[in-house]
């Protein structure tokens, strides 16, 4: 008679037992492999922090024997700072040497030359499109389903990869050839994002380098001592 309430606590353990290890087990069976999810960490680190700093460098050069030119390629570099949730300042070299600027902070827009800045007509949504493309690149490393990696590097294959390699790229994927992507991830957060592939006789480029991630400084309006007259509008308008 004593012996069956000392044996049901036992039962009990053992049940639990053989519910934990085929949870452990079902775990392991449907959890992403390590380098896939080291690659969406890094990733989502990187898109979820309050602000970071990118340098954002398109090139295009021509191929000579597989292998770009030396010297010979085309670049431009934009240099653009990120603040959550809605707010995005770019810059990038002129033609005449004078820094060309845009600040976007919610529906408000600037555009600035050198110096000088211009107030835009409010569009509303501006700053989170801008936001969305900028994460973009991340949000493809965060959803990557093949990834191989190498050290801190790793090279992946995105879910929608067509549709991200024609919005990079700016050309549509039956037309490109070779492509590969790569990121790097360093410290837990993804500091480093490449996109490459053959055009015809022509060898395109984009490479993502993140830094200041989660300390950025905050993107702001400019001063009102800065701004000079620009077109003007009494109603929001549409991007």
């Amino acid at each position: 008679m004593e012996t069956t309430p000392r044996l049901l606590p036992f039962v009990l353990v053992g049940v639990f037992a053989v519910l934990l290890i085929g949870g452990i087990v079902l775990s392991l069976s449907t959890a992403p492999p390590l380098d896939q999810q080291q690659l969406r960490d890094g990733a989502t680190a990187t898109s979820s922090a309050a602000g970071f700093a990118l340098l954002d460098t398109n090139s295009v050069g021509p191929l000579s024997s597989g292998t770009a030119a030396s010297g010979s390629a085309e670049t431009v570099a934009f240099r653009v700072l990120y603040q959550a949730p809605d707010a995005v300042e770019e810059s990038e070299a002129g033609p005449g040497g004078e820094t060309m600027s845009i600040i976007l902070i919610g529906d408000r827009r600037f555009q600035g030359s050198g110096s000088q800045w211009t107030a835009l007509p409010p569009s509303r949504g501006a700053g989170a499109g801008a936001v969305k493309t900028i994460l973009s690149p991340l949000e493809a490393a965060a959803g990557a389903t093949k990834v191989t990696r190498q050290g801190d590097l790793y090279r992946f294959v995105p879910t929608s990869s067509d549709r991200f390699l024609t919005e990079v790229l700016g050309v549509a994927p039956s037309k490109l050839s070779s492509p590969r992507l790569t990121a790097v991830v360093r410290a837990g957060s993804l500091t480093r994002e490449t996109i490459t592939a053959t055009y015809g006789r022509e060898r395109l480029e984009v490479d993502l380098v993140y830094s200041r991630i989660g300390s950025a400084p905050p993107v702001t309006a400019p001063p009102s001592s800065s701004l000079v007259p620009g077109p003007t509008s009494s109603t929001p308008t549409s991007p």
